[in-house]
C-alpha cells in the first residue's frame, strides 16, 4: 500500500517516474477494457443466439429468454450498457473532485450526462418516447439535443482548458450517432421485411453498436482521468 501511495504522489507531482507510471496505468486500463469488451461480446452473442432460436420456434424458458434478450428492459445486455454509463459517471465524478473550477464544472456535466444516459437506457426511454410521440418526433428531438448540447460541451471544455474535452465529446457524439442512426436501420428492416431473423440481426447491430461506443467512451474517460492531488 505504501508503494502505491508513493507512486500516486509521483504521478500527481509530475516527477521523473510519472511517464512510466502513466504507461502502467494505461496498460491496466487496456486490460480492463478488453475484459469488459469480451464480457459484452459474450452477452450480446448469447442474446443473438436466443433471438435466432426463438425465430425458429425453439425459445428457452421465458425467464431465461427475458434475461438474455438483446433489448428487453432488465435484460443483461441492456444492463451491461447501463453499467458502462454508470462507470463513466463515477470516473467523471472522480475527475471533478481532482480538479479545480471551472474544469470541475465540465467534468460534473459529463458525470450528470452519463447518469442521465444510464437511466434512459435502463428504462428504455427512447423506445417509450417512440411509442408515445412517434419515431420521427423522437429522432428530431434526439438530434436537436445532440446538435445543441454536444457543441456546447465541447466549447465549454475548450474554454476551460480541459484536455479531455475533444475526445470525450467526440465519443459522446459517436454514441448518439449509434443510438439514433442504428435505431433507424432497425426500423427500416422492420418495415421492409419484418422477418424474425433479419430483425434479430438488426437489433444485435443496434444494441452492439451502442455497447461498443459506450465502452470506448469509458476507456477514454479513464485515459484522461486526472491524477490525485498531492497532499
Amino acid at each position: 500500500m505504501g508503494t502505491v501511495g508513493r507512486d500516486d504522489d509521483r504521478v500527481a507531482g509530475g516527477g521523473a517516474d510519472s511517464g512510466s507510471l502513466t504507461a502502467v496505468r494505461m496498460r491496466q486500463t487496456a486490460r480492463r477494457v478488453l475484459a469488459l469488451g469480451a464480457l459484452g461480446g459474450a452477452l450480446f452473442t448469447v442474446g443473438l443466439f436466443v433471438r435466432l432460436r426463438c425465430a425458429v420456434g425453439r425459445c428457452p424458458v421465458p425467464h431465461a429468454r427475458r434475461l438474455l434478450d438483446l433489448d428487453a428492459v432488465g435484460s443483461l445486455p441492456r444492463l451491461y450498457i447501463t453499467a458502462l454509463f454508470l462507470a463513466v459517471a463515477v470516473l467523471a465524478a472522480r475527475a471533478a473532485v481532482r480538479v479545480s473550477p471551472p474544469a470541475r464544472w465540465w467534468w460534473g456535466l459529463v458525470a450528470l450526462g452519463a447518469v442521465v444516459l444510464a437511466a434512459a437506457k435502463s428504462v428504455s426511454v427512447h423506445s417509450s418516447a417512440e411509442k408515445t410521440d412517434g419515431q420521427w418526433v423522437t429522432l428530431v428531438g434526439g438530434l436537436l439535443l445532440t446538435l445543441v448540447g454536444l457543441p456546447a460541451l465541447w466549447w465549454a471544455g475548450r474554454r476551460w482548458s480541459v484536455p479531455a474535452a475533444g475526445a470525450v465529446t467526440f465519443l459522446l457524439a459517436l454514441y448518439a450517432a449509434a443510438a439514433l442512426g442504428l435505431d433507424q436501420v432497425t426500423s427500416l428492416v422492420r418495415a421492409l421485411s419484418g422477418g424474425p431473423v433479419s430483425l434479430a440481426l438488426a437489433t444485435y447491430l443496434e444494441e452492439g453498436g451502442e455497447a461498443v461506443t459506450a465502452l470506448l467512451l469509458l476507456a477514454r474517460v479513464a485515459r484522461w482521468l486526472p491524477p490525485r492531488r498531492s497532499d
